[in-house]
């Protein structure tokens, strides 16, 4: 009796099957093209046209549409939004019936995604919903109960492959690129809980080959990353920018009012010569050799303002044996002795901005390098930046580089949120960590004030000639040795 009941749900079963398949073989979907694309229109604005089929499977169980299309609306330069050649969802069938969802996979192929602002700031992708005609019938609408939750979602596996994205700002005349994205995310839950964020979980895996912006590439990039509890972190982040490999790891939590960031990279190799070729402008000046590199910072908020004023960290850079090409600084502190005169533009910039020289770029490019800094070549022993950062404050704790026998240091203070000096002193240094000559600068970043002075008044009898600009008086003539204030005593010897 048991064996004759078997059979009998075999068959059952069987039957069911291939009727199930004889109905997705001859159910054609794409009779319902129109209505799928006006239901997208009234929820988005957008307009949606499926060039391709859309096809039915039963094993697994699930739906395909092919070559889709997005049109941009009316005022920007493209007429495609998107293009996606193909989407895939396949379903789990028993779970749906207890209200459930399981997704056994999403996949979307070769897209191309054009995101644009035009010149009056509007937005192609901006949500356009369809104004509601009736808005009585809207009104009288029973409301929700706010205990109601979102439906159990798990998606096992979400595939993008081939995804490529532009992004041009009419505004500012800037444009980015995203190619051959491809990115894997699996175990995507949703716990039911009102706030989608806080009920999503996933973690995956993400890989570009490069991003552009402007003339600025990143390459190479890999980044695994996880979301949950309303927290996103990426960790290990690798790429390659400048010619140099980056490792670095990012965490997003929107548990507060405000987004707090943790960002936090390391460069064992930074390549000056390709940071020279992006920013120096004199072509006739370039760096040569390697840096190591270590930023970790944290910020809190989402507009520039707010980051600035919450950034904390540090910066380390530490570089041993690298070049400049195109400046001799041997020879412009060997003129301090010779009271030769030297324009403050020139030197000024390129021992505050690192001190690696890309201020070299503005000071050097108007053709009035005076004699030493004309050609040649510099060999820099030893460069050290260790910069604490707190709440937007930059200290400039042991900033120093060392050329052939003549230290130059750096401190003081700097205000990235109101955009200030803070007290900042650049100094020629001797052995005792006693500075020959001092440049004081204050103002803002866009209009810097330079003083100097001379601190030792043995530098030239009666005149003292400025490091940086114009010939200054001395108090006196006397040759004897002073006493002095220890101007650096840092990790530079």
């Amino acid at each position: 009796m048991g064996k004759k009941i078997l059979i009998t749900l075999l068959i059952i079963m069987t039957t069911i099957i291939v009727v199930l398949g004889v109905l997705i073989a001859t159910f054609d979907l794409n009779k319902y093209k129109p209505q799928i694309e006006k239901k997208v229109y009234e929820a988005t604005g957008k307009e949606l046209k499926i060039n391709g089929d859309i096809g039915l499977s039963l094993t697994p169980f699930g739906i395909s549409i092919k070559d889709i299309v997005v049109k941009n609306p009316k005022g920007f330069s493209s007429t495609d939004l998107l293009k996606l050649q193909k989407v895939a969802v396949s379903l789990q069938v028993m779970p749906l019936l207890s209200k459930q969802v399981k997704v056994n996979y999403i996949k979307l192929q070769d897209m191309n995604l054009l995101v644009e602002k035009s010149k009056k700031g509007l937005m192609n992708i901006a949500i356009n919903k369809k104004e509601e005609t009736n808005k009585e019938e809207t009104n009288n609408k029973p409301k929700e109960k706010e205990s109601a939750k979102l439906p159990m979602v798990n998606v096992n596996k979400v595939l993008l492959s081939n995804i490529n994205i532009t992004y041009m700002d009419h505004q500012t005349k800037s444009k980015a690129k995203v190619d051959n994205l491809n990115l894997t995310v699996n175990d995507i839950a949703l716990n039911g809980d009102k706030d989608i964020l806080k009920a999503l979980s996933l973690k995956g895996l993400l890989k570009i080959t490069d991003i552009k912006y402007d003339k600025y590439i990143l390459k190479n990039i890999s980044a695994d990353f996880t979301f949950k509890n309303k927290i996103a972190t990426i960790s290990p982040l690798k790429l390659t920018a400048f010619n140099s490999q980056v490792l670095g790891k990012l965490i997003y939590n929107m548990n507060g009012k405000k987004p707090k960031i943790y960002v936090e990279d390391h460069i064992a190799k930074l390549d000056l010569k390709e940071i020279s070729k992006q920013f120096i402008k004199n072509k006739k000046i370039s760096l040569d050799g390697y840096v190591k590199t270590d930023v970790k910072l944290s910020m809190v908020g989402q507009t520039p303002k707010d980051i600035k004023r919450s950034l904390t960290g540090t910066l380390y850079v530490l570089g041993t044996d690298f070049g400049i090409k195109g400046v001799d600084l041997n020879k412009v502190f060997k003129s301090l002795d010779d009271a030769k005169s030297i324009n403050k533009k020139d030197i000024a910039g390129f021992l505050v901005a690192g001190p690696l020289g890309v201020a070299l770029s503005k000071g050097m490019s108007g053709g009035n390098m005076l004699s030493g800094l004309d050609g040649g070549t510099t060999a820099v022993k030893k460069l050290v930046i260790n910069a604490p950062i707190k709440r937007g404050i930059v200290t400039l704790k042991d900033v120093a580089m060392k050329v052939g026998g003549t230290r130059v240091a750096v401190k003081g203070k700097i205000d990235l949120t109101r955009e200030r000096f803070i007290k900042v002193q650049v100094g020629v240094v001797g052995g005792n960590g006693c500075a020959k000559i001092a440049e004081d600068i204050s103002g803002t970043f866009s209009k810097p004030k330079y003083s100097t002075k001379a601190l030792t008044s043995g530098v030239v009898a009666n005149t003292v000639t400025s490091l940086f600009g114009q010939f200054t008086k001395s108090s006196g003539s006397s040759t004897k040795k002073p006493k002095c204030k220890v101007f650096y005593n840092g990790s530079v010897k």
